[in-house]
């Protein structure tokens, strides 16, 4: 048996060279792939990959037709086409063979057979259809993309972008905005093929689709490739977060913080760490460098202090501590600070002491505790205290003018 004959009827794999929503370039495609003896298999479209059964070479004529209805697979019938309207195409010489996207792929082997679509009107409304639908898909596009995104940040988009890293943050931004730009791309596609149809009364069924196979392959594969990367970068930072990986214990950090810490509350007085029930995160210190903020502090100490006298200050500090790379990314970080405290819940503003900053202000936030938010040139530091031991309190104002000497000095 000749080696060509074994070879027909196998399976042959095959990317699709142009978008679902190229009407024009799919029948083009599925046409020339006959030419060469590849016939598209029956349900032979998914995820933009195409199943040929190798054969000999035909002239067979592919068309694709609109849907009316949605095609996904949760759809009624699972987004098949109406018998009754696969049982009058075959009536004129085509048989259903697969679905992309929004339309129905049909073929005929009969060169004598007429258009599937005579109508260029018909073909015009059933393809409004899709376009209303491609615009309803990127208006939502649109909400989830870009507007929830927004709206779960809660105006805190310094702070998100400083605390998940700037460039990662636009990383991501950038990969929305593609997502939503290709479903509104969609869209706009479909009405300028409804509007050709319109003047022209016909669709091109020859068309050079070679011509943008590569731009659509790079363009494709560069989208999955940046998605990967980006969900991978994802995984990993939550993995290093979750695992308190980036954390140092304070017992080993030998850093020298820019700001007030417990230990400088005690002075020449007895000090030392206090262990939780849970010391994951507590404790500890993480630093890390940003675009907008060269140098990041989270700071969460628990504490007793025994000073000379014999009064003792047992409580917690927590620090959140940025140098941005001008002063007014400062002041819009520390109103972010502000702001989502103040939604937080039980907000009590407190008097704020004069303290020589360029901004401060002092409030009990949610946790019930005394907070401080200091902005001075270029530095953020947004403070909660809690003290816990009855003797040797130290008043709001002390406590407040000490942080807040301590980033002047």
């Amino acid at each position: 048996m000749p080696a060509e004959h074994k070879k027909e009827g196998r399976n042959v794999y095959r990317l699709a060279p142009c978008p679902a929503y190229d009407v024009e370039g799919t029948e083009s495609w599925l046409t020339d792939m006959a030419r060469e003896g590849l016939i598209l298999a029956e349900d032979g479209i998914f995820a933009g990959i195409a199943v040929f059964k190798q054969g000999a070479p035909q002239h067979v004529k592919y068309r694709l037709e609109a849907s009316q209805k949605n095609t996904g697979m949760w759809s009624d019938d699972g987004g098949e086409p109406d018998k009754e309207a696969v049982a009058l195409s075959e009536k004129y010489g085509w048989a259903y063979i697969a679905k992309r996207g929004d339309f129905y792929i049909y073929r005929s082997n009969s060169p004598g057979a007429r258009e599937l679509n005579t109508d260029p009107e018909v073909h015009a409304i059933a393809l409004n259809t899709v376009r209303k639908r491609q615009y309803a898909a990127a208006f939502q596009a649109f909400l989830w993309l870009i507007i929830y995104p927004i709206v779960a940040m809660r105006g805190e988009l310094l702070l998100t972008a400083i605390r998940a890293q700037t460039w990662y943050f636009m990383f991501g931004a950038l990969l929305l905005l593609w997502l939503f730009a290709g479903s509104l791309a969609k869209a706009v596609h479909l009405g300028r093929l409804r509007k050709k149809l319109q003047i022209d009364g016909v669709l091109d069924h020859a068309k050079n689709w070679r011509k943008r196979m590569a731009r659509h392959y790079v363009k494709n594969g560069l989208r999955i490739v940046l998605i990967a990367v980006w969900l991978c970068i994802l995984l990993s930072r939550w993995s290093v977060s979750a695992l308190d990986e980036d954390k140092t214990p304070l017992a080993d950090y030998r850093g020298d913080p820019p700001f007030a810490t417990m230990a400088d509350l005690a002075g020449d007085g007895e000090y030392r760490l206090l262990r939780l029930i849970d010391d994951a995160g507590f404790n500890a210190v993480k630093e890390w460098s940003d675009w907008l903020a060269p140098y990041n502090i989270d700071w969460a100490e628990h504490a007793r202090i025994r000073r000379p006298d014999g009064t003792v200050l047992e409580g917690g500090l927590y620090v959140d501590y940025h140098e941005t790379i001008a002063p007014w990314i400062a002041k819009g970080l520390a109103l972010e600070y502000y702001h989502r405290d103040k939604r937080g819940g039980r907000f009590t503003p407190l008097d704020t002491p004069p303290l020589g900053t360029d901004y401060a202000v002092a409030y009990i936030n949610g946790t019930g505790f005394p907070s401080l938010v200091i902005q001075e040139g270029n530095i953020v530091l947004h403070v909660t205290f809690y003290q816990t031991a009855s003797s040797g309190r130290l008043e709001p104002e002390e406590w407040m003018r000490f942080v807040a000497d301590s980033i002047k000095r």
